[in-house]
């Protein structure tokens, strides 16, 4: 008995292997979807070669949870950084950074972000929320900013 299921199970066992696996069904296509790939293919090139323009980086969030990501605007750098925030609410510090934004170039307004983002995390007045560190922040302008992140950074380095 035992001979004959040992029989059976290598034959089973070598006709599983020896069979050719089944190809998969390849879904034929139609002229109209190679079309549609090449002009999808096309427009991925044309973008990746930078002929066409990127709009701006503009999500304003919350202000009150999360500071605004804005991009510069303008091809050179610009007087935008001289313009005073009003930080008597999360709207209006949102709409000062967007006026600033729109006269200033991406290097710049980089700056100014990176310094938010870093005062954000590192002073005293952005530990109650957000809200506090704007009302910190209130009539100065975008370049007392980056100032005041740098000496900040300085101050941390130094201890």
């Amino acid at each position: 008995m035992k001979k004959a299921v040992t029989l059976l199970f290598a034959a089973v066992f070598i006709s599983a292997c020896s069979s050719e696996p089944e190809e998969p069904a390849v879904p034929e296509t139609t002229q109209q979807d190679q079309t549609e790939a090449v002009s999808d293919r096309v427009t991925r090139m044309r973008s990746q070669a930078g002929e066409a323009p990127e709009e701006p980086v503009q999500d304003l969030g919350d202000p009150e949870r999360d500071l605004p990501r804005l991009q510069g605007q303008f091809a050179e750098p610009g007087m935008g950084l001289a313009n005073l925030v009003d930080g008597t609410s999360p709207e209006a510090f949102a709409e000062s950074l967007q006026r600033i934004a729109s006269e200033t170039s991406p290097d710049q307004y980089r700056e100014l972000d990176s310094s938010l983002r870093y005062l954000r995390m590192y002073s005293s007045a952005a530990w109650g929320g957000l809200p506090g560190l704007y009302e910190s922040l209130d009539s100065m302008s975008g370049e007392e900013i980056i100032a005041h992140a740098r000496r900040l950074q300085a101050e941390r380095r130094s201890r």
